[in-house]
């Protein structure tokens, strides 16, 4: 994995169209910072390579989108269910074998593509591979993104591919694609507010934001005069709500919940939460992993304090 400097963090914010107008006219960070600092009201910090914390979870993709051609929906079932199973490699092949296909133009197809080779990116040993496979992950879903800009999926593994692809660019370009990959997210909850997968991945945005060191808000200070947006609350409230939608969805969620407690030292809560985790049935290689990272979690919340849980912020946020 590559070692990345400071410059990695990005000071964002919600007004990305302004932001667009004059990043042309910079050349130089420095002046671009400066320029931003002058322009842009109300900026957010956040961490540019989320994927490091966030993944995407592995649940099968809504198959009812409407006005697809039957053998396109054929394709749809093969490709959900090799998703579905983890057959990331047999699926590859697949989608090598039928690249030629007519149907596989289909956008309803193109993300379901890009996300296979997203997941085939985070197993891949051979970088250059891995730089191979998010590319050519990001060009499927992009060409979807116009006819397929009514589709919640579409919006999601846009933002995850142009985020993963963002590591392999320029700094400048970096920012500009950091404002999309929120928008993309954001869509995706307004077309979808069901899919607890969307606010899964905000909540992890929240959760970045909050988790900033000291050293990284005293930069934000500095170059903005105000600190970012964000808590460990803001990042509760959409693991929370991700669970609501479907209880026991995904273990890194009911993880991330456990950690959002454990810094409010809220230990009735972390330890429920820590039971359901533990009596989950383990799947995935990712879910033993969180399971392994939850028995080291265990001794620190058992030195938490019996507190009883702050007010607003149970299980029902």
């Amino acid at each position: 994995m590559r070692s990345y400097s400071w410059f990695r963090l990005f000071l964002l914010s919600r007004h990305r169209h302004q932001l667009c107008r004059f990043i042309p006219l910079f050349s130089k960070r420095n002046a671009l910072l400066t320029g931003i600092q002058r322009r842009i009201p109300r900026p957010t910090l956040v961490a540019l390579p989320l994927w490091l914390v966030v993944q995407a979870a592995t649940q099968v993709e809504d198959a009812k989108e409407s006005n697809r051609h039957d053998n396109v929906a054929s394709i749809v079932e093969q490709l959900d269910t090799m998703f579905d199973k983890e057959e990331f490699q047999q699926a590859y092949e697949y989608i090598e074998k039928n690249k030629t296909n007519e149907l596989f133009q289909s956008h309803y197809i193109r993300w379901r593509i890009a996300r296979i080779f997203y997941k085939l990116s985070l197993i891949t040993k051979d970088k250059q591979l891995k730089r191979k496979l998010v590319e050519e992950g990001f060009d499927q879903v992009k060409l979807a993104v116009q006819p397929g800009n009514h589709i919640y999926s579409v919006h999601k593994w846009y933002g995850i591919l142009l985020n993963e692809k963002c590591q392999y660019t320029s700094t400048d370009e970096q920012i500009r694609s950091a404002y999309e990959v929120l928008d993309h997210f954001e869509e995706a909850v307004r077309l979808n507010p069901q899919d607890p997968t969307s606010y899964y991945l905000l909540g992890s945005w929240y959760w970045e934001i909050a988790k900033l060191s000291g050293w990284k808000r005293r930069l934000a200070k500095l170059i903005y005069g105000e600190l970012p947006q964000g808590t460990v609350h803001d990042a509760l409230k959409k693991f929370l709500l991700a669970e609501e939608i479907s209880p026991n969805f995904y273990s890194k969620n009911l993880l991330m919940i456990i950690k959002c407690y454990v810094e409010l030292n809220s230990r009735p809560a972390a330890m429920e939460f820590a039971k359901l985790l533990l009596d989950r049935e383990r799947q995935t290689q990712e879910d033993e992993e969180v399971h392994q990272e939850l028995l080291k979690m265990i001794p620190q919340i058992e030195r938490l304090l019996p507190f009883p849980q702050q007010s607003g912020f149970s299980k029902n946020v």
